[in-house]
């Protein structure tokens, strides 16, 4: 039941949007009693903050079997923006489920807010962990490797999400694989 609350209320706020997305709604497609919903969540924010924690672990989750299957350091830290582009191209460049959650639901509630910046942290302790790893061609710091490719990814999201194409990620694999 509560996978089946969640799997509707993700792909509504994704698709619509936190405020645009009402209970009922929810609801409705979820074809379940209020009561249900409400046995779960008590509230709109409540059922958003279920699932940005679940979207955290399992988008982690299928990150580490991307980077995983890939043997070199280096390509592990490029493996980042293929996967990337991998979820825009099936979330049809609708931009970084996260980045939407903060900008509409995370001023409302600091728990949402906290759980996107972990998120974030998250994917930049992984980064972190990978330059270490790498044997990169030190034209930058460590810690300018990490926040460069972090930046890069987080833009080509963006700027995919703009444009509804996967351009903007391609070049700033292509950057990142000249600095390593």
């Amino acid at each position: 039941m509560v996978d089946k609350i969640l799997d509707t209320a993700e792909r509504l706020f994704y698709a619509q949007g936190y405020n645009n997305t009402g209970i009922n709604q929810v609801i409705d497609e979820a074809d379940i009693a209020k009561a249900s919903l409400y046995k779960h969540f008590e509230s709109k924010n409540d059922l958003m903050f279920a699932y940005l924690q679940r979207l955290h672990q399992r988008w982690f989750e299928r990150l580490q079997m991307a980077i995983g299957k890939v043997e070199n350091p280096r390509d592990k830290l490029l493996a980042i923006f293929d996967y990337h582009r991998e979820r825009q191209q099936i979330r049809e460049f609708g931009g970084c489920p996260f980045t939407k959650a903060s900008v509409e639901a995370g001023m409302c509630d600091t728990r949402i807010l906290h759980e996107v910046q972990q998120s974030k942290e998250r994917l930049k302790g992984l980064i972190k962990q990978l330059v270490i790893n790498a044997d990169h061609k030190n034209i930058l710091t460590d810690t300018e490797l990490i926040e460069t490719i972090f930046l890069m990814a987080e833009g080509g999201i963006a700027m995919g999400s703009v444009f509804k194409n996967e351009t903007d990620l391609q070049a700033a694999k292509k950057i990142i694989e000249k600095l390593i």
